[in-house]
């Protein structure tokens, strides 16, 4: 997975958060998430096709992928982003 954030604004910060717990929550970690700062890494962005951040990507392994936009505060829509059920 792919982090697409803008430095250290708000959003980009909540977003971080939010992943952390939603990871936490299903038992995983952040080692798995590159994240990109298109402050930076601007080239990086357009070659994945990202207009906006905070952007979370997820690739699968036929190739595909898929985005999410937005600080990810919609706990139950990130979980099932992630692939994830949660635990009732």
């Amino acid at each position: 997975m792919k982090l697409f954030i803008t430095g250290d604004a708000p959003r980009s910060r909540r977003a971080r958060a939010n992943l952390a717990q939603a990871l936490e929550t299903v038992g995983s970690d952040l080692g798995d998430v590159d994240e990109i700062d298109i402050l930076t890494a601007p080239k990086q962005a357009l070659d994945h096709g990202i207009f906006a951040s905070p952007a979370l990507v997820a690739a699968a392994p036929d190739g595909t992928t898929d985005v999410l936009y937005g600080d990810l505060s919609d706990m139950d829509r990130l979980v099932r982003f992630l692939g994830f059920s949660k635990a009732e």
